[in-house]
């Protein structure tokens, strides 16, 4: 009596008397059960030198644990890269669960008869199920036709910026910055309160807020955090400058902001009054109310501009400034 070649079916001879039909014949009944439900745990080695853990070849006797099976579960802590071999010269379909633990490779191919792979091998993805045939010699996916076409088969992330953590075949882990020329920012973190500027297709460019009550100020290229100017009474302060002025002279604001002024004087004689010229204009004027009369007139002065009182006599000379 013969056997089959990948799941050792028992060929009794035509006529045969001799195994009768009875016992050897109910061995088949049990194997092809295996065949078709079956698991196998497979107990990967866990050696620190890469090697190879054999599949039992197919048994007359339905042995349970060889490659009958219709599943392999692959197991065990690995410490380096591993090969699983299925029997020398037996062809068949099979699912392999990667249930192994350690960031290392079990690959599936068919013995050659010295404990290597006869032919081309597959790498089997930790955490998955693959299905896998041999054809007694060469071991490959029963899906690749799929994976060669229509899905993605490896990852690229090209100049995005991220790059996989794992490997870029099978499930790939992303770590990395997304560049700004991808839509990204280019920076992993961003100061609490800063300011975000543009910067091309370079990492974002940041102001801090600087002193408290300053503001964002353009130079016509950047921006950069500095103390507010050009405003009237933005860090002005009134100033008694009637010491230093004199009636009918003409000054020059030469600070960098405008400044405001507010004068009082005391007219006299008929028809005089008060008034004050800024640049050459007179912007602000008191007509006369009679002799001894005080009167007070004020405006704003341009940085840079000239300005004069003109009256009778001066009591008080503020500037805003």
């Amino acid at each position: 009596m013969s056997t089959t070649p990948n799941l050792a079916l028992n060929e009794p001879a035509y006529n045969s008397t001799s195994p009768t039909w009875d016992q050897p014949l109910n061995y088949n009944s049990t194997i092809l059960d295996q065949m078709f439900g079956n698991t196998t745990s497979v107990s990967v080695n866990t050696g620190g030198t890469p090697t190879y853990t054999n599949i039992a070849a197919p048994s007359a006797t339905a042995a349970g644990s060889t490659s009958q099976a219709m599943r392999f579960n692959l197991t065990g802590a690995l410490a380096a890269n591993q090969t699983v071999l299925l029997p020398q010269n037996v062809a068949g379909m099979w699912v392999f669960t990667n249930s192994t633990s350690g960031a290392y490779t079990v690959t599936i191919g068919s013995n050659n008869g010295s404990n290597a792979a006869a032919g081309t091998t597959v790498a089997a993805p930790q955490g998955y199920s693959s299905i896998l045939y041999s054809d007694g010699t060469n071991v490959k996916k029963a899906d690749d036709g799929l994976t060669s076409s229509g899905i993605v088969s490896s990852f690229n992330a090209g100049t995005t910026g991220f790059t996989p953590s794992t490997a870029s075949t099978g499930a790939v882990t992303l770590a990395g910055t997304l560049n700004v020329a991808n839509g990204g920012t280019g920076s992993t973190s961003l100061a609490a309160n800063n300011v975000i500027l543009g910067n091309g297709t370079s990492a974002l460019q940041t102001v801090a807020p600087g002193t408290s009550g300053n503001v964002l100020t353009s130079n016509g290229t950047t921006w950069s955090s500095q103390a507010p100017s050009g405003g009237l009474g933005v860090n002005q302060t009134w100033t008694n400058v009637t010491s230093s002025r004199s009636l009918n002279t003409t000054y020059t604001n030469s600070t960098s902001n405008p400044i405001f002024i507010s004068v009082n004087c005391t007219v006299s004689g008929s028809n005089s009054g008060m008034s004050i010229t800024v640049a050459g204009n007179v912007v602000s004027s008191q007509g006369y109310g009679g002799n001894g009369f005080a009167v007070t007139a004020s405006t704003i002065v341009p940085s840079g501009a000239t300005y004069s009182v003109n009256s009778s006599s001066l009591n008080s000379w503020w500037e805003l400034r």
